[in-house]
């Protein structure tokens, strides 16, 4: 299925004729909307290049805004709501990936940047993990004391 685009330009008169394949070309709907500017409701990059190269800057950023929480989090000893919010996202961004993005981005680009987003994946595994032990020993630390501090007034016989 072909779509058409077709415009007058305004410094000549000429007509512009585009004639695109709606299944290679990228679609972004923006969401910010200010005061003042021209409403835009969606752009669509024809290019195959010009898009792989919008995609890919896209999941750069996401993937190193990941590896930014994981070190943040790192930091801050986080109770585990941060660290699950973090890895949902990661997970989503893997999905996004899989189902819309592979038919714009080459397979070894997609293969690269999959192992690096499960290797953070695995980390945000292995930090809620960690954190659930703890937790854990935590509980079963105050249930010992208490215990102990229970019998310590008693005499046993």
């Amino acid at each position: 299925m072909s779509n058409y685009y077709i415009c007058k330009d305004k410094k000549n008169g000429e007509v512009i004729f585009l004639e695109y394949d709606l299944n290679k070309v990228y679609e972004v709907m923006p969401k910010v909307k200010k005061a003042g500017a021209i409403e835009v409701n969606k752009i669509v990059f024809v290019s195959s290049s010009f898009s792989e190269k919008i995609i890919k800057k896209k999941i750069e950023y996401k993937l190193k805004k990941l590896l930014l929480d994981l070190k943040e989090s790192d930091d801050e000893g986080d109770q585990g709501g941060k660290v699950r919010n973090c890895l949902e996202e990661a997970e989503r961004l893997k999905w996004n990936i899989i189902n819309n993005y592979i038919k714009y981005l080459g397979k070894d680009y997609v293969n690269l940047i999959l192992k690096k987003l499960q290797l953070v994946i695995d980390e945000y595994h292995k930090k809620m993990y960690i954190m659930r032990n703890n937790k854990y020993e935590e509980l079963f630390m105050s249930m010992f004391s208490d215990n102990q501090e229970r019998n310590s007034g008693r005499r046993g016989r």
